[in-house]
């Protein structure tokens, strides 16, 4: 490999102008140091989901706009003898602005007095084939029969009350909006008491709440539970409030990055800095300490000027950048404290391995800057940052700072060789590493990619626990699928949003369908409805009701009258619209399920989220009125789209990578031998993970990269070793930056954040494997010498 004479030059000019060197060097830092105090930090999951408009991106968007996603979900419990009406009204009113922007605890005691009126009006346009069919079956008796009740309870201390709704329904159709009524009941297990939502068993009772602190805005989700606390605190004795919102999981998220990143970049620091002292034994290998840890003040100070918003997540591979970044320094300390030569020299010969090693790196980076995925961008971004500047550092500034060892002596225990020699005979070598190959590639195959959300990110037990009582008692009421209808107004919403209706019940039972469709029919339907209405009072059917309605209410002794509002009602029908539903109190239901957009109108559908609906929106048969989101097929999409991502940024690296290395080396042999750690470290990771069932997310695609990355870092470093174009000190570096790197992914292991965790344990497979077969491997295959 040529010498690169260019920082022979650049260490001379500065050998007379060092306090230059250092002044520049310490504003460089400082400036950094400056610019992350400016950081907003965010621990958005967007971060790691497209942005690019793809079906991902779009039912990311969507499912935050299910009615029990977005909302606060509250549930108070009571012991025996307790109050709950009046604590949720206490409650209530006590979660107030700018919190909390609405607080429903159930629909009102006067509710039904609103709502039954409404729906007795609306009979007419709501009027199906089946309710013809159900009313054509009223006989004599039977229209004697609901008379007659209705006459008993005129009799009741409720009958002034009473009056006026037998008179405006005296046969009781108004069953047939209640029964519509059910198909948008959005919590299927609850029950009107003293108008609340309760129970079934009365012992517990439902609010929900509206909020305008965004899901992802972990500051103001703090302040809003600090809130909600300060309030339940306040409930009396034996009632207990329990919250659950995404809020809650933002907030457990964010606590959890920050204590990882405290955790991680403190241990992450001391273990690099107990292998420096088993290693280098020397204090001048405090400098290349220092490296790593001034390129965290520049990545850092750098995306807190280039971005907004820096993802949490981002920082957080600081760890790992600490223990990766200290391999170009490794290299140059170790040229320079073996060798009295003049520094120049030595510069102009480790530099061409160490400039090709970063190249290396920072192209494996640089593929995932077409990633459609925020997170990755910003990360790669920093990583690239991180490494240039470790690359300038460990050849501009260190060699003035590392001094000739006195001795050989003097070094560390790491340049006692570490060729395979004697104790590792060449056969032996090759045939383990060729049989754990084998071994990898077999379970490789079992590797399954995951893209659910909740895998990326941490469910407190507690959170859990909480989520599934709410289940138990109320229904599954925030796992539902979601099924979108969209029409540039809302009558063509609404007609969409019926054929949907159809198909469905079709299909499932009508009582797992959440649905707007049965109570606001599109305008023509409508229409239809009330052309019914009106043939069948005309008809033969409706006069014979009409006259037993009569004579049977003689027989009792109604006035003549007395059914007066009713007759009106018959031949005067009324259509339904939004506002129609919002007097009737059911503005909540129709805030859930109805929402304008930019666009137009979007109507959406609550669906059980199983396997037989998803198959029920696959395929070519799909219904074309609507689009399903689910978290279920949520997660299939991002693992299909996480499959097909990897396999890009898996060839586009190899491919940059060995472009890199052919431009390198141009010897077939060498460029294989350079590729061994990358195939070791890659396929023992694949194999390993299909073995132990852990499943590949996004941020293991991060990991795949950096192995990548560092592998060529290695196979190169060795092969110009081997080959003699290098000192014989690469396999020293090899070994420390090696350990250095598992250092700092090997307390990610600690970290509470899957996806913090899972870079970690996969890397730490991927460079454990990598490292010994650099050094030994490559030297076995090169010419059975010690490396």
């Amino acid at each position: 490999m040529k010498r690169v004479p260019f920082f022979s030059r650049i260490y001379r000019f500065f050998a007379p102008r060092r306090r230059l060197l250092y002044g520049l060097t310490l504003t460089l830092l400082l400036g950094g140091a400056i610019a992350l105090t400016s950081v907003h930090l965010t621990e958005d999951i967007g971060a790691m989901l497209p942005d690019d408009g793809s079906q991902a991106a779009t039912d990311f968007h969507l499912l935050q706009q299910a009615p029990f996603v977005s909302r606060i979900v509250i549930q108070l419990q009571g012991e025996a003898g307790s109050d709950l009406s009046a604590a949720a009204d206490q409650l209530a009113a006590q979660l107030t602005p700018p919190l909390f922007s609405r607080v429903l605890s159930g629909p009102g005691s006067q509710a039904g007095q609103a709502l039954l009126p409404v729906l007795e009006g609306a009979q007419p346009a709501l009027f199906t084939s089946a309710d013809a069919a159900s009313l054509a079956k009223l006989d004599a008796a039977a229209v004697r029969q609901r008379l007659e009740s209705g006459y008993a309870r005129l009799l009741t201390p409720e009958g002034l009350a009473f009056k006026d709704l037998l008179r405006s329904d005296p046969l009781d159709l108004r069953q047939f909006g209640l029964a519509k009524l059910r198909q948008v009941s959005l919590v299927p297990n609850a029950r009107l008491r003293d108008g609340h939502f309760a129970s079934a068993d009365g012992s517990s009772l439902l609010l929900v709440a509206e909020t305008p602190i965004p899901l992802t805005d972990s500051r103001g989700g703090a302040a809003l539970l600090r809130h909600f606390a300060t309030a339940a605190a306040t409930l009396p004795a034996g009632v207990t409030a329990t919250l659950v919102s995404g809020h809650r999981y933002t907030l457990a998220n964010a606590d959890a990055i920050k204590r990882d990143l405290a955790v991680v970049l403190s241990l992450s620091s001391l273990a690099v800095l107990a292998i420096y002292l088993v290693f280098l034994r020397s204090w001048q290998g405090l400098f290349v300490f220092l490296v790593p840890a001034a390129i965290l003040l520049v990545a850092s100070g750098a995306v807190a000027l280039l971005y907004a918003e820096v993802f949490a997540v981002t920082l957080g591979f600081g760890g790992v950048l600490l223990g990766i970044a200290d391999e170009y320094a490794m290299h140059v300390y170790f040229a320079c404290r073996q060798s009295p030569r003049d520094r120049g020299e030595i510069l102009g010969e480790v530099a061409g391995p160490v400039i090709f090693g970063a190249c290396a790196t920072l192209a494996s980076f640089a593929v995932m800057l077409v990633s459609v995925l925020p997170g990755q961008r910003q990360l790669a971004i920093y990583a690239m940052i991180g490494i240039a500047a470790a690359l300038l550092l460990s050849l501009v500034v260190l060699p003035h700072l590392v001094r000739p060892a006195p001795t050989v002596a003097g070094e560390a225990p790491a340049s006692v060789p570490l060729g395979y020699g004697g104790r590792w005979p060449r056969r032996w070598v090759i045939g383990v590493w060729a049989a754990i190959l084998m071994v990898s590639a077999v379970f490789a195959v079992d590797l399954r990619f995951n893209g659910e959300l909740r895998a990326m990110s941490l469910v407190p037990d507690e959170l859990r626990r909480d989520e599934a009582r709410l289940s138990q008692v109320w229904g599954d009421i925030r796992g539902k699928a979601m099924i979108v209808c969209e029409g540039a107004d809302l009558d063509s919403a609404l007609a969409a949003n019926e054929r949907l209706y159809a198909t469905l019940v079709a299909q499932l039972p009508a009582t797992e369908v959440v649905s707007l469709a049965p109570l606001l029919p599109a305008a023509a339907t409508q229409a239809a409805n009330q052309q019914r209405w009106v043939a069948f009072w005309q008809g033969e059917a409706g006069r014979t009701t009409l006259a037993q309605l009569a004579g049977e209410g003689r027989r009792l002794g109604f006035a003549p009258a007395a059914f007066a509002p009713f007759r009106e009602r018959l031949l005067a029908p009324a259509v339904v619209t939004p506002e129609t539903l919002h007097q009737g109190g059911l503005g909540a239901v129709l805030d859930a399920l109805l929402v304008p957009t930019p666009k137009g109108i979007r109507l959406l559908t609550l669906v059980p989220d199983t396997a037989a609906v998803r198959a029920l929106f696959s395929g070519a048969g799909a219904p074309t009125d609507g689009h399903l989101v689910s978290q279920a097929r949520f997660g299939e999409i991002v693992g299909a789209a996480i499959k097909k991502d990897f396999s890009r940024y898996l060839v586009l690296t190899m491919v940059v990578v060995l472009v890199l290395v052919i431009a390198v080396f141009r010897d077939m042999k060498k460029i294989l031998l350079t590729l061994v750690p990358v195939v070791t470290g890659l396929l023992v990771m694949f194999g390993v993970m299909g073995l132990c069932g852990i499943p590949f997310n996004l941020f293991n695609i991060v990991a795949t990269v950096l192995i990548i990355g560092l592998c060529v870092d290695y196979g190169i470093f060795m092969v110009c070793k081997v080959s003699g174009e290098s000192d014989g000190t690469a396999d020293r570096s090899v070994l420390v930056s090696g350990l250095t790197t598992l250092a700092g992914f090997g307390v990610l292991i600690l970290a509470r954040h899957p996806a913090m965790h899972s870079i970690g344990v996969t890397v730490m497979l991927g460079i454990g494997a990598a490292i010994p077969a650099a050094l030994l491997v490559i030297p076995a295959l090169y010419r059975g010498e010690e490396p």
